[in-house]
This record gives C-alpha cells, structure tokens and sequence, in this order.
C-alpha cells in the first residue's frame, strides 16, 4: 500500500458573534488576564482527576499536549512531527524536539512510551484513554511506534488526539490515581496551573516556554459558579470573561444585544438523550422502549425547550454531519401508534387512567440535572407527552454528580445502575468515531465502557464487532450505518436533540475565540498561536 502522511493543516474559521445594542469598544484578540466560569470543580486538573469531559477535558488539554489535535475531519500532528502509516496497523511519529515539561524537563519520546503503558494500567478517570487497542509500542530514539492490535483508520482522531502525554519523573511513582494532586498537573501545554483552591477556582498562568506556540492570555482566573444565572449575570457585569455553559435559548437574544458581549457559535454534536434502564422491567424490552419512544415528539422539544436553537435527534443516535455520513431515518413519533402498542403489549389503562403492564402501573420516575434549564424543560415535556399515552412520570431533580451516582457510579458500567428513566448525554468526542459509539452498546463492559443504559443484543454485538474490526473508514461507515438501523429499532436510548453550540464572551476582554468541533471555542487554538507546521 502506499505511505500515507497525515498532512498538516490550519485552516481555522471564526464562529459568527452576535452584536447590537450600540457602540461597542473594540474587540480584543489579546489579553493580559481573563476570567472563565465553569459550574462544577473539575479536580486537580490532570487526566485521571476531571469530573467531565466538558469543560473539565478542555481545560485538562490546556495545561496537557497530545500528539495531535483535531480540526473538524482533519487530524493535525501536535507533539508529533508526523504521523506515518502504510496499513492504518503500524504509526510512527517522530517526536518534536525542543518540548519541554513545565518544570523545564526535556519531553522526549520515552514519555510518550511512559504513557501509553502507564494508561494501559489506570484506566480511571473521565480523561484516561482506553489505548488497549495498542498491542505495542516503542522508541528508537526521537521516534515513537505504535502497533494495533488491528488496523484502525481512526487511531489519530480516538487516541492520539486525545490522550494526554504524561512526564514520566513525575508519574511513574503515582499508584493511586485518582488521589493525584496538584503537583502532577504539570504538562507541557500553553499553560501552567499555578494555584488551586475549592472555594477559589484555579490560575492558570502562560507557559512562556512553550514551544509550539505563544500563549494569547498571561492569566486565566477559573471560577466556580453553580448557578446558570449568577453566571451570566457575573459575565453581564464584567466580572466573568467567557461562561463555559452553554447559552440557554432563552437568554440568547437578550445577551446578543448587549454592546460589550460576543456569541461563538458551531455545530457543537453533543447528543441529549433519554436513557432507558434496559436491565429493569419493562424496560428490557425492545418494543415497551420502541412505544415510549413514538410518544415523544423531539421536534416539540428543540421548538420549545431550546427555542430551535438545536437540531431534532436521529432515531439511530448519529448526527448527520458526523464523519460516518450516516443515513437519515425517518422520524418516530406516532402517538397514535404509541397508543396501538402498548395496547397490544396488554398495558390496559386503570381507573386512574394509568396503564398495567405484567400486573404493575407504569409509573416510572425520571432524573434529571438540575443545573441543565433545557433538559429539566425537556423532561416536563415528556413527562406530559407520557402522560398522554398513559404513562405516569415523575421527574426527579438532582444535582449533576448525584444523576452521575446513579447512571454511571464511579464512570464504571460494571458498577450498574439505579433508575427507570434518566435525561442524559455526551459531549461532541464520542460523536467522532464510531469505536467511541460502539462503547456505547457493546454487552461487554470492556468494550461497551459508555453502556450506562446496560444494553445487551447479540445482533448488535456482531455489529459492533464488525466496525471496530473493519481496516477502512468505508468499511467502517457501512457497518456504522447498521448500527445506526439497529439503534432505532432496539431502542436503548431516544436521541432527543443536539443543541447548538453558543457560548459568550466579554469583547472588551478577549476576542480570539475560535470553533473547534468537538471542543466549542474553549481550547488551545483559541487561547494559543500555535506553531504546527
């Protein structure tokens, strides 16, 4: 086969921000100091200690270097010089030289072996890369090879995108993780963490040794705000530079007209479900699961709980812009086919006009996050849509990290689960590659890592195989495509919607925010001239 060389390329496209309101001062494409808002704590900041993917991973990577970045369907070497393959089995990537650790140790390509072996060992934490995929891997000199266990064509996208190089004088003594502390926050990333308080937030400061490009921002102040609506307020007053929550439909407009405030928008693919506990009656059953579905009318909820500011979900989970180029399926709902169903599942009303199924009510409780104002709207709305075909739902109102508890104890799928119905979703990256999507629903929880709804179907295992195992991105799309008819059919989740990415900003502060799919506008190609050539 021919030599393949994954090029290089910078071809960055502003996200479109919305003014008004009157004169505004102008933009700042630099700052010395910015405030950015988060509304949870994210740990000590290092791959095995964030709480989410987003923006706990973002600011993660911030202080981090991977071996390359993703840039829409490109893969653009970072760490790495280049990354070369024959077979999509074998990479070699020369590393680059001069990279230095923020403690002033020299980067090389040992510490690149250091992590890949040291991931294999620690898979805990949002951040920790499955690279179980790679069978070995190897420094000859200033350049790293990998071999897979099996040729696959999104190897750069799924993992050396993602997983963050490690210092091996600093890790290789770490036992237990997920106790790691601040003094293991040390990457060789644009930034450096530099304090860290719970009640505080954290600083990140420019690491002006950086050399892959030239951080924007002297200081990055990062506060904790728990509240949606302390934290636009705070960005309304100048006392917050960038809200990482994304901007509710409802504020939208309002915050479009202010003078000072910009709005970065893109095409952001995280997914907002409704996750069915297929391991609890009746929800272990496909076609109990199929007529709830068709009783939920998704266009309804991105009309009225996003303002259409989102895109209807797919049936079959794949957005339709996603690299797989999936097929679109027909919509579901049917309330009147919804109705048919459970009759002829024998779900007859009772007096209270709540259906039986199997001798029990179909009364049926929903989590939901208390901090997301579009999924607790959402989950109102379903609840009444339910209630129309029969089906009583109480909606249950938690905090982010007590629905974590229940759907996903301690990120492990071998833990269980304790709900009938939850609100639930996943951030752009699982959207990427269809091995991330095939975690969602294989029964093994080795492979199926992301099976929160613990989903069992042998036909969709042999599936799931099939794409994990195909050597081409053809192949790959084909077998996604019946993955994405078996989703529809089996159900073990309804997409809802994907929003659309809106995030604001002070302009008087900071206007170099740039769209990066899969990482919104808070990530290092905003906050850093880099050097990738």
């Amino acid at each position: 086969m021919f030599r393949q060389t994954l090029a290089v390329a910078l071809v960055f496209a502003l996200a479109a921000c919305g003014t008004g309101g009157g004169q505004a001062p102008a933009p700042r494409p630099k700052a010395k100091s910015l405030t950015i808002a988060i509304s949870s704590d994210e740990g000590t900041l290092t791959p095995f200690t964030n709480q989410s993917g987003y923006p706990g991973n973002n600011l993660v990577k911030l202080i981090f270097d991977t071996l390359a970045v993703v840039r829409g369907d490109e893969v653009v070497p970072l760490l790495a010089q280049q990354i070369q393959t024959t077979d999509n089995q074998t990479y070699t990537m020369p590393i680059r030289p001069g990279v230095t650790w923020h403690d002033g140790r020299p980067l090389t390509a040992d510490d690149v072996v250091f992590s890949v072996e040291f991931y294999r060992r620690n898979m805990e934490g949002d951040s920790a890369v499955d690279v179980r995929p790679i069978e070995k891997v190897a420094a000859n000199g200033d350049t790293v090879t990998m071999t897979l266990k099996a040729p696959d064509p999104e190897f750069p996208r799924r993992i050396l995108a993602d997983m963050a190089i490690l210092p091996r004088h600093l890790w290789e003594s770490v036992t237990k993780v997920k106790a790691a502390g601040t003094d293991k926050a040390v990457g060789s990333g644009p930034y450096k963490l530099t304090s860290f308080d719970k009640s505080r937030g954290y600083t990140l400061t420019a690491n002006t040794a950086y050399a892959l490009g030239k951080p924007k921002v002297d200081t990055i102040k990062i506060v904790v705000i728990p509240e949606e609506a302390t934290q636009f307020a705070a960005l309304r007053t100048g006392e917050v530079s960038y809200s990482a929550r994304i901007v509710p439909p409802q504020q939208l407009a309002a915050l479009e007209r202010q003078p000072n405030i910009g709005i970065v928008k893109g095409t952001e693919f995280a997914s907002t479900l409704l996750a069915f506990n297929t391991t609890r009656a009746p929800f272990d059953r496909a076609e109990v699961r199929r007529a709830i579905a068709k009783a939920v009318n998704v266009d309804d909820l991105v009309k009225t709980a996003l303002l259409g500011q989102g895109t209807p979900g797919d049936p079959g989970f794949i957005h339709a812009e996603a690299p797989v180029k999936p097929d679109r399926l027909p919509p579901l709902y049917d309330p009147e086919a919804a109705k048919r169903e459970l009759d002829a599942l024998g779900a007859k009303p009772g007096a209270d006009g709540i259906r039986v199924l199997d001798g029990k009510p179909m009364s049926y409780e929903l989590l939901v996050q208390s901090s997301s104002t579009d999924r607790l709207r959402s989950a109102e709305l379903i609840r009444d849509m339910l209630r129309t075909a029969g089906i009583a739902v109480k909606v249950v109102s938690l905090d982010p990290d007590s629905v974590d508890a229940k759907v996903w104890p301690d990120y492990d799928v071998r833990k269980g689960r304790n709900y009938d119905l939850t609100m639930w979703g996943w951030s752009a990256p699982v959207m990427f590659s269809t091995g991330t999507i095939a975690q969602l629903l294989a029964s093994d929880p080795d492979d199926g890592t992301l099976n929160i709804v613990g989903f069992k179907n042998a036909g969709v295992d042999a599936t799931v195989k099939t794409l994990t195992g195909a050597p081409t991105m053809d192949a790959r799309a084909v077998a996604a495509r019946k993955l994405q008819a078996q989703i529809a059919d089996q159900m073990p989740f309804l997409t809802l919607y994907y929003r659309n990415g809106a995030y604001a900003y002070r302009k008087d502060v900071f206007s170099g925010w740039t769209w990066q799919n899969g990482a919104t506008a808070l990530n290092k190609l905003s906050l850093a001239d880099m050097k990738l050539s």
